[in-house]
């Protein structure tokens, strides 16, 4: 008996003791600490919405969310450095320093930056300069070779199509009918162009300098005249700091803190989706859910809330764009947005974000009222994009406050119209009209002649009324005299730089500057939360499938009198739009937008549109 009472409290002590001791060796175990490093790959194109596509998924990313995503890796404690893979970056240059400024932000939360290039032209360069060490693959190259800026002319092509542009334009500057009228630039408009593109190779210069040690801005106009450079004529030029292979990036960073544990991972939102399996039930609504997903829950109070509303792509008259692959603005679709955010008593301000190069002037003006009439409620900033130009400006400048990047193209205060004269093509390919006309300028938008002497003069007159509208309303908006904004108009473009200095925009800076504008008119203290509001909203995929099919209903676009529906008996279906933005990409846009505004039999052949687009390469 007494045997066993020793033996139960050899048992008892040893149970309570063991834990102690557990306890003691596991301290003495060493822990080794973890370095973490996040992989992030930045390429393809970052627009400010997706466009929504019946026939095709759109693949764009938008602005906003890569925003979210860095500012999730800048805040997470975990991460001690971002390896950013660049390649194949295609935007405009204000949203590519938009980026920029976003990546600079890194730096001031203290993690290591490093950049990776199989190779990369001015775009990918500017983004890897940000970073504390660029890196680029033995075998790859470093395309800086300047900036270029290329417009394309369309007369030789009319010419052999004999068809003749009858256009007018009101505006020393405002250059919109000479692709279709001229072989190239007039003077005024090379003019124009070269002091564009000047500001932006000065900036281009500058940041080169800003981002590498010892760089000035002569040495980069020098290296920019020498370029491209090979990865070992990069490197000796200081232009990178190291020439590896990704893989032997990878081990080099292991190798070098041998007393941590170097992780590589991917940010957590990269997992893939797993297609759905076609073949049963449960597949089938999975595939439904995906394009009809969920809306997500409001964050914030409902005092404290601020309506974002965008305008990306041309402006176009109303009309049903549910088989366009581009994005497009329409005054119906904005009134909407606008009225939602000025009748909402929790909605406290608005910001304007706009990326488009102008349009219908009809509905430029709609939208102008709707921005007019919110001001008058409550702030609205605007926040300029790559493009803010001629229509562009036009729907902006009824706002308080207008913020536009250094890079954005704005202004192009004018408006050009006429029309095409297909006569020629018609008799080219056996077609022939006869008109029966009451009325002295009744054939003014008939498609086969040119404008008669009456016709043209009612034209001048509509455009002039236009001109001298589009003057007064932006030096109401800019408390300027119509003199003044007169002198700076004539269809000139500016960088946001230069609209700074001549009081066409009231800040520089991106979005983010725009939003905290907003924050502080609408009353908000600095660490109180804001709620965004996203308008126009998009609706999911299946929801538009559906409406479409309960109104079974085609667009009701004009093209020189056709209806869609007509045109389907020469070989034209909505359905294959996609397809001609997937092979003729910028160059289909202009096309479809030409179209748009100039096969309307409604007056709207006068435009206030940029004819061309400005990319950066």
């Amino acid at each position: 008996m007494k045997l066993l009472q020793i033996c139960t409290f050899l048992l008892t002590l040893l149970l309570l003791v063991s834990p102690i001791f557990a306890e003691e060796e596991a301290e003495t175990e060493p822990t080794i600490p973890v370095k973490k490093y996040v992989e992030f790959t930045l390429s393809g194109t970052y627009a400010d919405i997706k466009t929504v596509s019946t026939f095709s998924t759109s693949t764009t990313k938008t602005l906003r969310g890569l925003f979210k995503k860095l500012d999730t890796l800048k805040a997470d404690d975990e991460i001690a450095g971002v390896i950013f893979k660049i390649d194949g970056i295609s935007v405009g240059w204000a949203t590519l320093q938009e980026i920029r400024t976003k990546l600079h932000e890194f730096r001031e939360a203290g993690k290591e930056t490093i950049s990776y290039l199989e190779s990369g032209g001015n775009a990918e360069y500017l983004l890897a300069a940000t970073m504390d060490r660029i890196v680029l693959m033995p075998t790859g190259s470093l395309n800086l070779t300047g900036l270029r800026a290329e417009i394309l002319f369309y007369k030789g092509l009319l010419d052999k199509l004999d068809i003749q542009a009858d256009m007018l334009a009101m505006g020393k500057y405002k250059s919109g009918v000479e692709p279709y009228m001229r072989d190239g630039m007039s003077d005024e408009f090379r003019e124009s162009m070269t002091a564009l593109l000047d500001d932006l190779y000065t900036r281009l210069l500058e940041h080169i300098a800003e981002s590498r040690e010892g760089m000035t801005v002569e040495k980069a106009s020098d290296l920019i005249n020498r370029g491209p450079f090979t990865a070992e004529e990069a490197q000796q030029e200081k232009l990178v700091d190291t020439l590896q292979y990704y893989d032997e990036l990878l081990t080099d960073l292991k190798e070098a803190s041998e007393d941590k544990e170097v992780q590589i991972t991917k940010p957590n939102y990269e997992r893939k989706r797993k297609v759905p399996d076609m073949n049963s039930f449960a597949g089938l609504m999975q595939l439904l859910s995906m394009l009809n997903p969920p809306q997500r829950a409001r964050t914030g109070t409902a005092e404290n809330q601020i309506a974002l509303i965008y305008a990306s792509g041309p402006i176009l008259p109303d009309f049903d764009s549910f088989f366009s692959s581009m994005s497009v603005v329409t005054p119906e679709t904005l009134k909407q947005a606008f009225q939602k955010a000025r009748t909402d008593d929790s909605v406290q301000a608005v910001v304007f974000r706009i990326d488009s190069p102008g349009g219908s002037a009809l509905a430029s003006d709609l939208i102008w009222r709707e921005v007019m009439l919110t001001q008058r409620e409550k702030p609205v900033v605007v926040s300029m994009g790559n493009v803010a130009a001629s229509g562009g400006y036009y729907i902006a400048m009824a706002a308080g406050t207008i913020v536009a990047h250094p890079s954005t193209i704005t202004g192009s205060i004018g408006v050009f119209g006429g029309k095409l004269n297909m006569k020629g093509l018609y008799n080219k390919i056996g077609l022939t009209k006869e008109i029966i006309a009451h009325g002295q300028n009744a054939t003014l938008y008939s498609d086969y002649g040119g404008f008669t002497p009456t016709e043209r003069e009612r034209v001048e007159k509509m455009m002039k009324t236009v001109y001298e509208d589009f003057v007064r309303k932006a030096a109401a908006g800019r408390s300027k005299s119509f003199e003044e904004i007169n002198e700076i108009a004539q269809g000139r473009v500016w960088t946001g730089k230069q609209a700074k200095a001549l009081g066409l925009v009231d800040e520089l800076g991106g979005l983010d500057t725009a939003l905290s504008i907003a924050k502080k008119q609408a009353g908000f203290a600095d660490d109180d939360k804001v709620n965004l509001i996203v308008l126009p909203k998009q609706r999911p995929f299946f929801e538009q499938l559906l409406e479409q099919m309960i109104e079974d209903t085609e667009s009701s676009i004009q093209l020189k009198g056709w209806k869609i529906g007509n045109l389907k008996g020469w070989g034209f279906q909505p359905s294959l739009l996609p397809a001609f933005h997937s092979l003729f990409g910028t160059q289909w846009q202009h096309a479809f937008t030409w179209l748009s505004l100039f096969g309307f039999e409604d007056g709207t052949q006068v435009v206030t549109i940029l004819p061309y687009g400005i990319l950066i390469r």
